[in-house]
């Protein structure tokens, strides 16, 4: 992902697509996986096929993005964009809830086996980034099939899952729809419409201020290291503030890093503020994707993780993309970042108000530890 999320929409601006038909092209994966992410999830854990539809997804998107390079024009792009979007919606739910069966299983922790893939996009960012400079942007296509292609070999020795469903689906889902999940669901979809919105045209910002494709792979790459250490540590910090104050932490770190952002007028300050995005993300997603975990029925574990990244990579990143590309064309970069900031303070108040204490619920499961 390193290798394709932070140049596909420096890729449509080349192409000279407008700030709506990018955030509309950015949007499309996100509305079409956070229907299929769902439905995917469901059969793996119904019919407990997680490793096989995994292979065949880290199979089938790569080749849907090598068809996508050779597009050159908004409509020629939409279908395969369709195509990625539908082939790579159940590849996060399913490592995601394979990483927390894998930590509930070895003792170990979901923050530092997730740590190994924030390390993974920094290398990639940074590599793509200087292959990019030394000869032109659509290489990063290649980079992304050769890299996914490798991963596809790797998983076919993945071992069997462990934990298989005890009730039925249609029982396990209401349980997920209990108050405390929704007003988490919806607190988090607000902070998630802020983080797609910049996302969706972080490169293009930042190449405006001046910065080559390099400086925008090392700012890509600075943000995910700063995730490692957050990550790791995740366990000790959740013992002591919960998963719901590792997520107060994100909200207002987030709401901190946009508003900063709109008073830089150099590349090299959005370097030094970059580092903000680790703590925020890596806060954001060990304490949303903990808390998720610990509401979820025993061999739902997916479907959980798909409804989660419905509601933050999906719903809500949607929502961030075409807001994004709506503000970028109105109002510009600076008041899209004041705007910003003012979303993820209300997604704050939402999530405080209706949080549970900080040791909610049964942290321990995604721990592993004692």
């Amino acid at each position: 992902l390193g290798a394709f999320l932070p140049y596909i929409n420096l890729y449509y601006e080349r192409i000279g697509l407008s700030g709506v038909q990018i955030g509309t092209l950015a949007a499309l994966p996100l509305l079409v996986g956070s229907v299929t992410s769902l439905f995917w999830g469901a059969i793996s854990d119904a019919f407990h096929l997680h490793g096989r539809i995994l292979s065949l997804a880290l199979l089938l998107a790569p080749l849907a993005v090598l068809m996508l390079s050779q597009a050159s024009n908004y409509y020629s792009l939409v279908p395969y964009v369709f195509a990625y979007a539908f082939m790579s919606s159940p590849i996060i739910p399913l490592l995601d809830s394979t990483a927390l069966e894998v930590a509930r299983t070895q003792r170990s922790t979901y923050g530092g086996l997730r740590a190994w893939g924030s390390i993974g996009w920094s290398i990639s960012t940074l590599s793509v980034g200087a292959l990019i400079q030394e000869f032109n942007l659509r290489i990063f296509f290649y980079c992304y099939a050769i890299l996914m292609g490798l991963t596809f070999l790797l998983s076919l020795f993945q071992p069997a899952r462990i934990t298989v469903m005890r009730s039925p689906l249609g029982q396990g889902l209401r349980r997920l729809m209990r108050p405390e999940i929704l007003i988490f669901l919806l607190s988090i979809f607000l902070l998630s419409v802020t983080m797609s919105a910049v996302n969706s045209f972080f490169s293009i910002y930042i190449y405006g201020l001046g910065a080559g494709e390099g400086k925008i792979g090392l700012a890509w790459a600075l943000a995910a290291v700063g995730e490692v250490p957050v990550m790791i540590f995740s366990g000790k910090i959740m013992r002591r503030i919960g998963a719901g104050g590792l997520l107060k932490v994100a909200f207002f770190t987030f709401a901190l890093r946009w508003l900063l952002f709109s008073f830089i007028d150099s590349p090299t300050w959005v370097l030094i503020v970059q580092p903000l995005h680790g703590l925020a993300f890596a806060a954001f997603l060990v304490g949303g994707v903990t808390y998720m975990n610990a509401q979820t029925p025993e061999g739902l574990s997916t479907t959980a993780q798909a409804i989660f990244n419905a509601a933050t990579f999906g719903i809500g990143s949607i929502i961030g993309a075409l807001l994004g590309g709506y503000l970028y064309d109105t109002v510009g970069m600076v008041n899209l970042f004041r705007i910003l900031t003012l979303v993820a303070v209300a997604g704050l108040a939402i999530f405080w108000l209706g949080s549970r204490a900080p040791s909610e619920v049964a942290v321990e499961i995604t721990l592993g530890e004692s």
